[in-house]
């Protein structure tokens, strides 16, 4: 029996393990988390974000908007469903990163993550 969209009693869920961080050293998370606008589907740990101005809700980051998600302000710690829901999350600001293991990221993305080190 599931619950809702989430594996109930005894069900089996394979999940991906996902390790975006190059080190456990110097990382910092955004202080109270970022709202991860509805609509998006998945999001993946490691998802570049950026913050739209106008409703100050969080998506993915792209270069090409002019909606203020083309500033990569941080890096998502987990993966989300925002399919149908705003949702809040966690989020880096600071650390050593697997640049290969990161979704969004580019060299605008880098000079936006300024305490951020890419390997």
């Amino acid at each position: 029996m599931a619950y809702g969209k989430y594996p109930g009693p005894g069900m089996v869920q394979e999940q991906e393990f996902r390790e975006v961080l190059a080190s456990t050293d110097l990382q910092a998370k955004l202080p109270g988390g970022i709202l991860l606008e509805k609509g998006q589907g998945i999001l993946v740990k490691g998802t570049i974000i950026g913050k739209k101005t106008t409703s100050g809700k969080c998506v993915a980051y792209d270069s090409s908007a002019s909606d203020g998600s083309q500033t990569a302000l941080c890096i998502l710690d987990n993966d989300a469903d925002t399919t149908d829901t705003d949702i809040p999350a966690s989020a880096w600001i600071a650390g050593i990163f697997d640049s290969t293991k990161l979704t969004g990221l580019d060299d605008v993305a880098k000079a936006s993550l300024k305490l951020c080190y890419f390997v």
